[in-house]
């Protein structure tokens, strides 16, 4: 089994993350040697996502489960099918996945970021902070991880998911705002779950805002701003889309 690993020193949910991530290779029976060959990943590399030194990338935590499930599967998740619940390499990877984020938190200080419920939105200032929170909760995934599980960097280029997570910017339209909660969610991805948010954006949005945001779009993005300023302009006018009271003086 090789030589001994270092004791873990790291903060506390890092240390937790690692601790899970050694006695689940060590139940496996497995080398990090044996791993490699079942991942594009070499042994050194394996070894340090679970050093616990800094918070490895999520998809080297996940290609860390992979490479044990490769050898070792039918021992370590053999489940009776009697019972409830999905096999155990879904619980792991979530166990995995939940010990992950909260150590990204805790790297990035974010520990008492709590999430937002869109429908407390009403502004544009909430919710560019409720995406944030979103964002954040989550982990604050890599941002081409992110455009990679929404749509892509045609409706959500790299230069605006950076202003909205950064609280610099609003998603120009729903589409883009669908894509960023299908990049950041792992589980609320479902049409009412959009619907929710949707709904919080409509609220937010004021032909003012919608201007300013035109106005300072990037090139790439002003063709859907203009699109999805007509169509606030056009919701308000049907009153599909009601206004709040308004600041006088």
């Amino acid at each position: 089994m090789g030589r001994a690993e270092r004791p873990v020193t790291g903060p506390p949910h890092l240390e937790s993350l690692a601790l899970y991530l050694r006695a689940y290779r060590a139940t496996a029976g497995v080398t990090y040697e044996e791993m490699s060959q079942y991942v594009d990943a070499s042994p050194a590399t394996l070894k340090r996502t679970a050093a616990g030194a800094k918070v490895p990338r999520w998809d080297r935590v996940a290609q860390f489960q992979d490479a044990i499930r490769e050898i070792n599967d039918v021992a370590l998740y053999k489940v009776d099918e009697a019972l409830p619940g999905p096999p155990d390499s879904h619980r792991v990877r979530e166990a995995l996945h939940t010990l992950w984020t909260y150590a990204r938190r805790e790297e990035r200080g974010t520990l008492d970021v709590k999430k937002v419920a869109p429908e407390t939105v009403g502004n544009p200032a909430e919710l560019r902070y409720a995406l944030w929170a979103l964002y954040e909760t989550a982990g604050a995934p890599p941002l081409r991880t992110i455009q990679a599980r929404g749509s892509g960097e045609l409706i959500l280029p790299l230069s605006s998911l950076a202003r909205i997570v950064s609280q610099e910017a609003i998603p120009a339209d729903d589409q883009q705002l669908i894509a960023l909660l299908n990049g950041v969610g792992r589980r609320e991805t479902s049409p009412t779950w959009h619907g929710r948010w949707t709904k919080a954006r409509a609220r937010a949005i004021s032909p003012r805002e919608a201007s300013r945001m035109l106005q300072h779009a990037p090139d790439a993005d002003r063709d859907r701003d203009v699109l999805s300023f007509r169509r606030v302009s056009r919701a308000r006018m049907n009153g599909e889309i009601r206004l709040g009271p308004t600041r006088t003086g």
